[in-house]
């Protein structure tokens, strides 16, 4: 999904977005409002509660005038041709007599006079089609003067009252007297697309009698309506109830009719699902409990939409992955403003985030289509005042990224092996950064020149900043590298302050004798002659460069590359020194100029039986590996710890290596620093670490699967697991755990685990520091059987120690 909301959307001038439905390729909106004004054209419409407007051109559709009068609440494709249903707290429509649920004729919106519902005693709340019939609920009691408490039926060509469905649902969920007090009976509810089961969220403590406090599950075959073999109690928990009498606010079930997920309001409270989204499957039994749940930290939910990739929700959340947050973002929060994408099967927030600042009330209502998801709300802003889209917001699927597919190793495969002697040619490419710019793919079959856009760096001290010309067209002298693509000389970085000076730092090991490249090219017109741009560059404390200047080098729009040969004494340091202007760079290389052997990693071919001998593979590139404190590789980007309390990632083929980079999907330059828009509060957006960071020291191991992250801490015999997005690389912010057995010197004892750790056809498989592999039986969540040893020193002569291996998919 793209995070840039199209421009095929009217701006809504006032109140709130309830309900939206695409019909052929028209949309419709439902809620609160009463006027509409076309993008574009500035041309004002008069729409109270319900319009139309064109999917392709975003224009108010002038001839869709149904003159409700009141609120409408739900909106529903209709059951003829050409039609949509509407439900709400409505008595007029057309002038006439028509209340609560309607059809109405798309064209001109006049009602669809063949269809005349049963008449409800209260509001429409929600309604939905499943074969002949439409499930209704609402806060109603009767039906056609029948008894009908929150949940009816009626048939969907004619509107005439169905005994199909006849569950009462009574009781309020908090109200006994005092607190929060409202009407009972259905907000919600959605049905599974084959037509045999609906899922039913409103203020309600029984169904038909029975415990089934704000949810309730149907089964739609058969005579009649009736409530299936699901229960929980997770939903009987009061919460806030002097604010709330129900905290339900929406459901969805998924496009395979498998799972639904439940958002929520109702405050903070620790060991609830108040503030919250949670999937529950389509299982039976008493006690049900969620697949996973994702907190936002004490931020209400208002809407959910699930497509096959992502469920989306929608509020005035302020992050995700918080559930450790009491109105403030605690380990684990990402910044999430109003809107969010998460992992279908793990609750963990996705990679898209474009936000909703002001947040207002909150994105009540969400509808994904084929071809995008529609976002309704109360706010005129997406993103952080960026793009002006009044209540109603369009992201189109096409420009968006595709989720990767998860891909983990399996045996047989290749396991390698950091911090292992390697051989290492000359010419060997350590660093490539395209400074101030995207990453760049390599034009030579080497590492990619990595981004440089965000406000710190791994290699970078803060301060600096990018700057990017496209404008014009610019050369190459014999200088530059036929390796550095051009289109490093679109960015720069420069340094407006010389407190601090930009200083760039890289890891090399001490001993190698590299080549410094540094590209600078003058395109900026401010720059375009000699003596306006000079300054010093330092490697390593030493001039190497006095008064450089470009323009005088070489001319103005003419790339430049200098080159300088380096012993390194462990970290290789350049720095940028002030003179007339701010010093700028585009590109800079470092590059092995001697070979030899060095720390790096090597590989053995393994298939569960047999362990091939250990061969040289690359990355002595200064990183120092010996500090790893586990690894997994994932879609061929490498993830790991070390004991600085960081993750890095980087990409691997198999072969190369990429730049490696800081991990901390936290840190959103988006939104840090950005100011909730709450009345007085000095609050931010910035989000906080997950647990494991502070973990990384202890940790031992690790590995992925199945939207799992495993790992194991020195000294504890239990298989540790949070989950973890390859999407957006952000690990949970909940800790769980499948325990060990034995004692301290039994091979079942997870304690003394040595680097190694993977799964493989049911078994997962471990180091210990005695050097031998072991395997256990594991289902994903517990240990099963004996461990058994596999290979090691005196059964193969193979030692298995190492500071975190993984294996390659």
């Amino acid at each position: 999904m793209s995070a840039v909301p199209s421009t095929a959307t009217p701006n809504i001038n006032d109140g709130t977005v309830n309900a939206i439905v695409k019909v052929d390729n028209k949309v419709f909106v439902g809620g609160t409002f009463t006027g509409v004004t076309d993008r574009g054209t500035g041309t004002v419409h008069s729409r109270p509660y319900l319009f139309a407007f064109d999917a392709t051109t975003g224009l108010v559709d002038p001839t869709f005038a149904p003159n409700i009068n009141d609120e409408v609440l739900s909106l529903q494709p209709g059951s003829q041709p050409g039609t949509v249903f509407v439900g709400g707290r409505f008595t007029g429509v057309q002038a006439g007599g028509w209340s609560r649920l309607v059809l109405l004729n798309t064209t001109d919106g006049s009602v669809v006079s063949s269809f005349k519902a049963a008449s409800f005693n209260g509001a429409v709340n929600s309604v939905k089609q499943f074969g002949d019939r439409i499930l209704v609920g609402g806060f109603f009691t009767t039906a056609a003067g029948n008894v009908r408490n929150g949940l009816a039926s009626v048939n969907a060509i004619t509107g005439d009252f169905d005994p199909f469905v006849n569950v009462s649902l009574t009781g309020h969920h908090n109200y006994n007297g005092s607190g929060a007090s409202s009407s009972v009976g259905a907000t919600e509810l959605d049905i599974t697309p084959d037509g045999t089961k609906a899922v039913v969220l409103g203020n309600f403590k029984q169904a038909n009698g029975g415990d089934y406090d704000q949810v309730v599950v149907l089964n739609l075959t058969g005579a009649a309506a009736s409530i299936a073999a699901w229960h929980t109690n997770r939903f009987d928990d009061r919460c806030k109830a002097t604010s709330f009498d129900k905290w339900v606010r929406d459901v969805d079930i998924s496009p395979d009719g498998t799972y639904f997920v439940v958002v929520t309001t109702g405050a903070p409270n620790a060991g609830t699902l108040c503030d919250a989204a949670s999937r529950w499957d389509f299982v039976t039994g008493t006690n049900l409990q969620p697949a996973w749940v994702a907190y936002t930290g004490g931020d209400t939910l208002l809407s959910v939409a699930i497509t096959g990739t992502a469920v989306y929700v929608g509020g005035h959340q302020r992050w995700m992955n918080n559930a450790d947050g009491k109105d403030t973002a605690m380990q684990g929060a990402v910044a999430r403003p109003g809107l969010a994408a998460l992992e279908p099967g793990t609750g963990i927030p996705m990679k898209w985030n474009p936000g909703r600042n002001p947040r207002g009330v909150g994105a009540s209502a969400l509808y994904a289509t084929e071809d995008g998801l529609y976002v309704g709300s109360d706010t005129p802003y997406i993103g952080n005042y960026e793009y002006m889209r009044g209540r109603i917001a369009y992201f189109p699927l096409e420009g968006g990224l595709t989720p990767p597919a998860g891909v983990v190793g399996d045996l047989p495969t290749e396991v390698f092996f950091p911090n292992s002697t390697v051989t290492v040619p000359a010419n060997d490419v350590l660093y490539r950064v395209n400074a101030g710019g995207p990453e760049l793919a390599a034009t030579d079959g080497e590492m990619a020149w990595l981004a440089d856009t965000a406000s710190t760096s791994l290699y970078r001290n803060s301060g600096s900043t990018a700057n990017t010309i496209v404008s014009n067209t610019i050369t190459a002298d014999a200088s530059v590298p036929a390796s550095t693509p051009m289109a490093v000389f679109d960015d720069r970085r420069f340094d407006p302050s010389a407190a601090p000076e930009m200083m760039w730092n890289f890891p090399v090991a001490a001993g190698t004798q590299v080549e410094v490249r540094l590209s600078f090219v003058a395109r900026d017109w401010n720059y375009s002659s000699a003596g306006q741009r000079v300054f010093d560059i330092k490697i390593d404390g030493v001039v190497r460069a006095d008064d450089y200047d470009t323009v005088a080098q070489v001319g103005y729009k003419v790339a430049h590359t200098l080159k300088f040969p380096v012993t390194s004494d462990g970290t290789v340091n350049i720095e940028f020194i002030h003179g007339l202007l701010n010093p700028a760079v585009d590109a800079i290389e470092i590059v092995r100029t001697s070979g030899g052997t060095g720390l790096g990693v090597a590989k053995r071919t393994y298939n569960g039986t047999t362990a091939g001998a250990l061969t040289g593979v690359g990355g002595a590139d200064g990183t120092v590996w010996a500090n790893l404190r586990g690894a997994f590789l994932v879609d061929n980007t490498l993830y790991y710890g070390m004991s600085d309390s960081n993750f890095y990632k980087r990409t691997f083929d198999g072969v190369n290596f990429g730049p490696a980079s800081l991990h901390n999907p936290h840190s959103d330059p988006r939104w840090d620093g950005v100011l909730v828009d709450e009345f007085g509060s000095t609050a931010t957006y910035d989000g906080k670490k997950t647990a494991i960071y502070t973990e990384l020291p202890s940790v031992r191991s690790m590995f992925y699967s199945n939207g799992r992250l495993y790992y194991t801490i020195t000294g504890n015999n239990s298989l540790f697991w949070r989950y973890f997005s390859p999407d957006s690389g952000v690990i949970g912010s909940q800790r769980f755990q499948a325990n060990g057995s034995g004692t301290s010197t039994s091979l079942e004892w997870l304690g003394t685990s040595s680097g190694v750790l993977f799964l493989s056809g049911g078994y997962v498989y471990w180091s210990r520091t005695d050097g031998r592999l072991v395997k256990r039986a594991f289902d994903g969540t517990a240990f099963s059987g004996v461990a058994t040893a596999v290979s090691g020193p005196a059964i193969d002569s193979v030692n298995w120690t190492s500071p975190g291996a993984f294996l390659f998919g």
